[in-house]
């Protein structure tokens, strides 16, 4: 496992103090099923993705140890934003994706921001990212929906308990990080759900762990983990039930 050197140890107090700061007055978190997180070595973290910036701020609240969030750069729409993003998320090695379907939506406004090709390369670098993570011991967090029902800028999602399929891009990294190591990583489902008010509070749940070699096909895999999640965020199994109690009936906040 690799050292964790003085400049990671500087980049994670400061990304804490500005997560308490942006979380200060507007969010408080109670968390549950933290027994459930390894003390150490490699874990992947699978959680619900509800609201762009709280879903985060979430997990720098209960986690303690150390963790990468995978993340998407398709919605800046500037050069300066898009050079200021890669350069944060370099420095925190959160592995950057970009979506096939965002880049379409915006085809024609967003210049030479992106193109086409850059999907296949983002991809290729956060799965090399992701591996090295990993293989060092350290726990990943990906949201599989890869979109929030809350956003300031897009969201397909229309209702505030709608739920997308799980993109299951995730399991390859897994796979060879463990092709990598000779040994099972853990994957642990997270489910979230909010209560509105002054602070808005978020209840973090984590259940047990699931290992990819225990379930039969990457399918059943996901299958499974999307079920996890959607009880330990309170979600109903049963089509046309209700999610989340006591939260906005807007979804797109600043």
């Amino acid at each position: 496992m690799a050292m964790t050197s003085i400049s990671e140890i500087v980049v994670e107090r400061a990304m804490r103090f500005i997560a308490r700061c942006l979380a200060a007055g507007r969010l408080k978190t109670v968390a549950n099923g933290i027994e459930n997180l390894p003390q150490d070595g490699p874990a992947v973290i699978v959680m619900r993705h509800y609201h762009h910036l709280f879903d985060g701020l979430t997990i720098f609240a209960a986690v303690k140890r150390r963790f990468h969030i995978v993340v998407t750069l398709d919605w800046v729409r500037t050069k300066a934003g898009k050079i200021f993003m890669q350069s944060i998320n370099r420095i925190a090695r959160w592995p950057t994706l970009l979506r096939r379907d965002a880049l379409n939506r915006h085809a024609g406004r967003q210049g030479s921001l992106f193109s086409p090709g850059d999907v296949v390369s983002y991809q290729r670098e956060a799965m090399i990212q992701a591996v090295e993570l990993l293989v060092q011991g350290r726990i990943i967090v990906v949201f599989p929906e890869g979109y929030p029902n809350i956003d300031p800028t897009y969201t397909p999602k229309t209702e505030l308990e709608e739920f997308l399929p799980f993109r299951s891009g995730f399991v390859s990294f897994v796979r060879a990080a463990e092709i990598h190591l000779g040994n099972k990583i853990p994957i642990i489902p997270a489910g979230v759900r909010y209560e509105h008010g002054k602070p808005w509070t978020g209840f973090l749940r984590f259940g047990q762990a699931l290992y990819r070699q225990d379930l039969a096909s990457r399918e059943e895999l996901i299958e499974r983990l999307e079920t996890e999640v959607k009880k330990l965020s309170g979600i109903a199994l049963k089509a046309g039930s209700s999610v989340t109690a006591g939260v906005p009936a807007k979804r797109n906040v600043a």
